[in-house]
């Protein structure tokens, strides 16, 4: 057992133990309550049709995130615990501390040395860096959990492979990981490039193991499948989604200089937030980070330096790697048994890139003799007391090199999907997106840590080494700290909505405005609307919300004001028309809500995000422009209008309410036979539906027939 990728899984847990008691937060309630993917009635395969959110792929407004593995979770959560929100957030904690010891794993077979400390220092800060909050406290957050669970997996038995003989089961595991990581989210995709990267970090010749492979072909292999699979995505993605300019607005700037020093700085604000997570943020939509339109503007600096060390970082390491391995020189049997009585087979126990071989690291696989004589008596023994060929310090850069690399491949593969650079995205930040770069973060700084530490002791400073190592703990005391307070902003929508008031106004006003109404706080509801309109006035989404905050408080004249604002700047909000109407008859102004109904059941809802709700929308307005028919008296327009709205009747939508109104309405036009059977549908699709039961008695009542 390892007992340090234990401890440090129980300090992940640990930290996250208070996540148990939140609740369902933020893009949550899409994910969770309102997908009808995971429900029982939903066919399994529509899971394989359909988005992150139940909408299929193939229609305008699906967010393209296809991730069926995660949503199966969910599925699988809802199966046993129903909407209790502790079952969820169990899932992602127990993922959050499964990653973490893959992580330590990891680093055991990346990072160079013998020492624990740098393995250590890896673990610790991958189990309590503030930037995971996100990811593992919302549960929409699991789909980046999977899938560095499943990366780290995939490369950990692709290393096996390697180590292995060639074997072919570790590559099919591998193969599978990756295919998995796919479908829990797009950035499992990077899985496979990793692998590739370890195979050219070992260096290896090419030479066949005891079943046939070479590296050749598990190069091949492993090209192979990651072409599939980024053509298996693209397929599957369709077109590009479409998305708010809110959420991205630098994407539709008309100046590329503007959307090109913007995007070139997104990498860095990320980097940033990895080596220093002191602000966070649920949402960095809107203008939560100022677009540069300057080359002068002091951020470009912070852009040059990142792209400055990763340039030197990787040509460092291309430098490190291409230096040939050391390699035993060819000798004859009678020197071989000199060589073995000269340098006895204990001292291989001694020996670090023996030992390096016995732990699994790469570099000495690639370093075999040249004779590659199984019969010698020295056999693979690389002792490092063996005459010196000038390979020995070549192996210790080599393998340096190879750690940079791979902690590079770590921290830039996974966030290349949203970077922005190659193809535009549907949001600025995210923080739950850095979940699966920040391994390689962390193994850059534990390595960095480590090197300074055995750097002081090598100078026979026992103090300076202290100090690093207490420099260190403090270092993981205060991202403890920190993990611990952003949890509790994840707590409940007030908190987190409260935390980004700073960093995001608009967004942050807007949301939190709409849980202080529902909780009846109707006067800080009010504040928190305007002030997100202060910050940003075309946000349709609050006006909506404010005219309901209005309506409620039967302050119609604003309230209409603020539905006709809403829908000025979002024409396409189905809801806001309906709400318009019934203000509008609130007043008396009939013939101005008839129209807006009209308006608002004819509204075409492709390419909208939520298609569900827009549709629910369309039919609300049929229904109440009925209503307001058949209070004028006008039954036939009004059963019009109802049959219209039972034409449009989605699937999701409970249709007892339509029935009920259709037999109401035949039944003042005195065609009883057909009113009985509209009630009757009623009934039958909710047999507790009240205003059924008053209706069709009445109607019983009428023509002296007794209830049935």
């Amino acid at each position: 057992m390892d007992i340090l990728a234990v401890a440090c899984a129980l300090v992940a847990t640990a930290l996250y133990c208070n996540t148990l008691q939140a609740g369902f937060v933020y893009d949550d309630r899409r994910a969770i309550l309102t997908n009808p993917d995971l429900l029982a009635s939903t066919p399994w395969y529509r899971l394989l049709e359909n988005d992150f959110w139940g909408t299929p792929l193939t229609e305008r407004g699906s967010h393209g995130s296809y991730r069926p593995l995660c949503v199966a979770t969910f599925r699988l959560n809802h199966f046993l615990g129903g909407l209790e929100p502790w079952g969820y957030h169990l899932v992602n904690v127990a993922l959050h501390a499964g990653c973490t010891v893959l992580v330590v794993r990891v680093a055991r077979k990346v990072l160079p040395g013998r020492s624990n400390l740098a393995h250590a220092i890896t673990g610790f800060l991958f189990a309590v860096h503030p930037i995971h909050s996100e990811a593992v406290a919302g549960i929409v957050g699991r789909a980046d959990l999977l899938a560095c669970f499943l990366t780290l997996t995939s490369f950990l038995t692709y290393s096996a492979h390697c180590n292995r003989a060639r074997s072919p089961f570790p590559l099919l595991l591998a193969l599978v990981s990756s295919t998995l990581a796919t479908f829990a989210k797009e950035t499992g995709i990077s899985s496979l490039a990793l692998c590739l990267l370890w195979e050219l970090c070992r260096g290896e010749p090419s030479r066949k193991g005891n079943c046939g492979f070479t590296r050749g072909r598990s190069v091949g292999i492993l090209t192979g499948g990651l072409a599939l699979l980024a053509l298996g995505r693209i397929r599957l993605a369709g077109i590009r989604p479409e998305f708010a300019s809110a959420d991205n607005p630098t994407a539709r700037h008309p100046s590329r200089l503007t959307r090109g020093l913007t995007f070139l700085y997104l990498p860095a604000a990320s980097a940033r937030m990895l080596l220093c997570p002191s602000t966070l943020s649920f949402d960095w939509s809107m203008d939560a980070v100022p677009r540069i339109t300057s080359p002068l503007d002091p951020r470009n600096l912070e852009s040059a330096c990142l792209y400055v060390a990763l340039i030197t970082a990787v040509c460092w390491a291309v430098r490190g790697l291409r230096r040939p391995c050391r390699r035993e020189p060819t000798a004859t049997p009678g020197a071989t048994v000199a060589l073995l009585q000269a340098y006895p087979r204990s001292a291989s126990s001694r020996c670090p890139v023996c030992a390096g071989r016995r732990t699994g690291g790469c570099h000495t696989d690639g370093c075999r003799a040249a004779n590659n004589n199984n019969n010698s008596p020295l056999g693979d023994c690389h002792c490092a007391k063996r005459p010196n060929y000038g390979g020995a310090s070549a192996d210790g850069g080599r393998r340096t090199a190879a750690a940079t690399a791979v902690s590079l491949g770590f921290l830039v593969f996974p966030f290349l999907p949203a970077s922005n650079l190659f193809f535009y995205v549907g949001f600025v930040i995210a923080e739950r997106i850095l979940y699966l770069p920040s391994v390689g973060a962390c193994l850059a700084v534990g390595a960095a840590i480590s090197g300074c530490y055995r750097m002081a002791r090598r100078n026979g400073s026992r103090r300076r080494g202290s100090a690093v190592l207490l420099a260190t703990a403090a270092l993981i005391a205060l991202m403890s700290a920190k993990t611990l307070m952003r949890n509790a902003d994840w707590r409940d929508e007030e908190s987190l909505y409260r935390s980004a008031l700073h960093v995001n106004p608009p967004k942050a006003y807007g949301n939190l405005g709409s849980v202080l109404s529902e909780q009846g706080r109707v006067a800080e509801a009010e504040e928190a609307f305007v002030q997100a309109l202060r910050y940003r006035p075309n946000m349709a989404d609050v006006h909506y919300n404010l005219g309901i905050l209005q309506q409620g408080r039967k302050n119609y004249e604003e309230a209409i004001l603020s539905y006709q604002r809403a829908i000025h700047f979002r024409p396409s909000l189905a809801q806001a028309y309906v709400n318009l109407g019934a203000a509008l008859i609130s007043v008396g102004r009939g013939t101005e809500a008839a129209a807006v109904l009209r308006a608002g059941a004819s509204l075409d809802g492709s390419g909208l995000k939520d298609k569900r709700a827009h549709e629910a929308a369309r039919v609300q307005a049929l229904l109440q422009l009925g209503a307001l028919y058949a209070d004028q008296g006008r039954l036939q327009r009004a059963l019009s209008a109802y049959r219209e709205a039972l034409h449009a009747l989605p699937d999701h939508y409970p249709p007892q309410s339509v029935y009920n109104l259709l037999g109401e309405t035949l039944s003042r036009l005195q065609q009883y036979a057909e009113a009985e059977r509209w009630f009757q549908a009623s009934l039958a699709s909710q047999p507790d539906h009240v205003p059924a039961h008053i209706t069709y008695g009445k109607l019983l009542a009428r023509n002296n027939k007794p209830l049935n």
